[in-house]
């Protein structure tokens, strides 16, 4: 038991440690089992595997410069602008908050404190926020550089290919998540966008955006998106209720997603227990911060997949699923 928990501990420091290593490798090996399929089916039409590794390697790529690029413009716009919702949202609480305030005050005898000034009154602006988002450009695009030519090595190789005939099912499982939540993930964004464009919300294709980035983040992500629906909503209708009504339309489409959606499209299939969700999305957002929280699922996924599969991994397997009524 001693060894057991000085080698969890030693694990879990490496990890830690040498981040900058295992990040590239994670995301690299987590795309390796989403697009392999499709090497695979060049490979039915007689193209090498290299050449079709490079083809959807290459593709991947261009789709994902092309949709930065169109979106690029509404994005920086609204990133811009939003230090000054925040302000303003802050401002608008703080209006709708202070009767109770004072009601509360009243109830404990406390006399009226003096008026503070507003805040950031007279302070310094700082640097926009994109700059501050840009300032790590460099090493972001060395990091991306980095998982495309591991990407395309792990696509390339016969190598890992062996690797994968030693579990079979655990790749097929990983791409089978990826894939599907790739899928629920689109269409919850688009119904978000076309709502948010129906009640007026500015820049809707940046809400439908955030939608399909977040929602790879259980139960964290669904909160971001409440809260930055709220703010903005407080700052863009003058009525309370029409500015809750962004945030309750949000609810109302993810609690639709799932709870019909989901379970239709898993199937049954790919369950992992809650609480380990939120543990494994806790840990890896210590360990790798936001990186981890997009890879926590597809690792938890995969944990489970080899627990299933592995004896000596049952446990894991069982503390990790979600258990179906017999």
């Amino acid at each position: 038991m001693s060894l057991s928990i000085i080698a969890v501990i030693l694990t879990v420091g490496a990890l830690y440690m040498a981040r900058t290593f295992f990040i590239p490798l994670a995301l690299a090996l987590g795309l390796h089992a989403l697009l392999r399929p499709l090497v695979r089916g060049l490979e039915r039409v007689h193209i090498p595997r290299p050449l079709g590794a490079a083809i959807i390697v290459f593709g991947a790529v261009a789709g994902g410069l092309t949709a930065a690029w169109s979106l690029s413009g509404p994005v920086a716009t609204w990133v811009e602008g939003a230090p000054a919702r925040f302000v303003n949202a802050r401002a608008r609480l703080s209006t709708i908050v202070r009767p109770l305030d004072r009601l509360i005050d009243a109830a404990v005898g406390a006399s009226d404190l003096p008026q503070t000034p507003p805040p950031f009154a007279g302070a310094t602006p700082g640097p926009p926020l994109l700059a501050r988002l840009l300032g790590g450009t460099t090493t972001l695009l060395l990091g991306l550089a980095e998982v495309i030519v591991l990407l395309y090595l792990m696509l390339a190789g016969a190598h890992m290919r062996s690797a994968s005939e030693l579990l079979p099912g655990t790749e097929s499982i990983v791409a089978r998540y990826l894939s599907l939540s790739l899928v629920i993930n689109c269409c919850e964004g688009i119904a978000v966008g076309i709502v948010m464009w129906a009640i007026g919300m500015p820049d809707p294709l940046v809400w439908g955006l955030l939608t399909f980035a977040l929602e790879f983040i259980p139960y964290l992500g669904a909160a971001t998106m409440v809260g930055l629906l709220t703010i903005t909503g407080l700052t863009t209708f003058s009525g309370i209720g029409h500015a809750l009504l962004a945030p309750i339309s949000y609810l109302a489409i993810t609690l639709l997603q799932n709870n019909v959606l989901s379970p239709f499209v898993y199937a049954g299939r790919l369950k992992v227990n809650p609480l380990a969700v939120m543990v494994c999305i806790l840990f890896w957002w210590f360990i790798w911060g936001v990186p981890g929280v997009f890879l926590a699922i597809p690792i938890a996924a995969t944990l489970k997949a080899l627990g299933d599969q592995l004896p000596q991994l049952a446990p894991l397997g069982k503390l990790l699923g979600n258990r179906a009524p017999s």
